[in-house]
């Protein structure tokens, strides 16, 4: 697969929601936690899940990272709380994208070199499953309804559909080159997912789980999330150092918008007031204003490459994944100021964001 220079840098994926279950871990409690995000559609390769530990009296949890490691072929559970890795678990050969299935018992990891998915279970931290994909999948993410996994494979061009309940591949679906991260809308009818080096997103109907269209955006376009009304999509471009505004209604970018220096994950803050984009590059990241589609400030990450972002449900902070620097960063909001660094080890690659 070909790369442009600046996408050389990284490869690219997806992330889901999941809904509330327990997820008990050796010699600890946890809780669930849902959270009021939609799907940001950006690769992960670090989920902070919606599972977080039970909060104790005068604490806050922040919720559990799964994180996967492309260097030593591993899935690491984090505790952001304790700032430590209570679990690791082997995966498959290169791992990047993971996600949680919707009852939040499994963990799913695409493994880009070894053309296929885990599938782990978290109670029993173990790999129950490996089912075969597309070339070079970097990404994956569930269906609202959590029946099905779409599998982003960006060297074949194409989704592996998988059917959760038995981990079947019931399809194969091409679409455009370098298939990257995908979004569905919250009644699953429809996804959108951008296509790196298509330049593209497609507009999927999940019903026949065919390509309806396809939607010209900028260069190298990679995150992707939808406004809590559904009327519009924002899509990072990382060669063009831009942002396009999609009006799903007429489904035609409505506007561009200039950010830092090869922007990748895309983030809606909890209010959806304001658009959140990483930019690699510069270390930093845009906010959008969403009413005026215009960027009305630009806040420090603490680390290298930063490739997402999540929030804390009030609002208050933000974690910041990063690819170079191996480590999540912790942003207090009021303050504008980096204020924890919390080093899960090398390397984390990319991507951050919570179910």
């Amino acid at each position: 697969m070909e790369m442009s220079p600046k996408r050389s840098f990284l490869l690219c994926g997806i992330v889901v929601l999941t809904s509330s279950i327990l997820h008990p871990l050796p010699g600890r409690a946890w809780a669930s936690h849902q959270s009021g995000n939609a799907p940001d559609g950006h690769r992960v390769e670090a989920t902070i899940s919606a599972v977080q530990p039970v909060v104790k009296p005068g604490h806050q949890g922040n919720g559990l990272f799964y994180m996967t490691n492309a260097t030593t072929d591993e899935l690491a559970i984090v505790d952001p709380v304790t700032e430590q890795i209570v679990k690791t678990i082997r995966v498959g050969k290169r791992p990047l994208g993971v996600t949680l299935t919707q009852d939040g018992f499994y963990a799913v990891t695409s493994n880009f070199d070894s053309n296929n998915i885990s599938v782990v279970d978290l109670q029993s931290l173990k790999v129950i499953r490996a089912v075969p994909t597309g070339i070079g999948p970097d990404g994956v993410t569930m269906t609202p309804d959590g029946r099905l996994a779409y599998v982003a494979n960006s060297g074949s061009n194409d989704l592996t559909v998988i059917r959760t309940k038995d981990w079947t591949v019931v399809k194969t679906l091409p679409v455009g080159k370098s298939p990257d991260n995908l979004v569905f809308t919250r009644d699953g009818t429809t996804a959108y997912l951008t296509n790196c080096d298509s330049n593209n997103v497609a507009v999927i109907d999940t019903a026949r789980i065919e390509v309806l269209q396809y939607i010209t955006v900028g260069t190298v376009p990679e995150g992707i999330v939808l406004t809590p009304d559904e009327s519009r999509a924002y899509v990072a471009n990382n060669v063009s150092d831009d942002v396009s505004v999609i009006d799903l209604r007429s489904r035609a970018v409505v506007k561009t918008i200039k950010v830092g220096d090869a922007p990748a994950g895309v983030s809606l803050g909890p209010d959806g007031r304001y658009v959140y984009v990483a930019n690699e590059r510069d270390n930093n990241i845009s906010v959008i204003d969403a009413a005026t589609d215009s960027v009305v400030k630009t806040l420090p990450t603490g680390g290298k490459f930063p490739v997402d972002i999540l929030f804390t449900d009030d609002g208050r902070r933000a974690f910041i994944s990063h690819r170079d620097s191996s480590d999540v960063t912790v942003l207090d909001l009021e303050t504008e100021k980096v204020v924890k660094s919390l080093g899960v080890g090398d390397p984390i690659q990319d991507g951050v964001a919570q179910k």
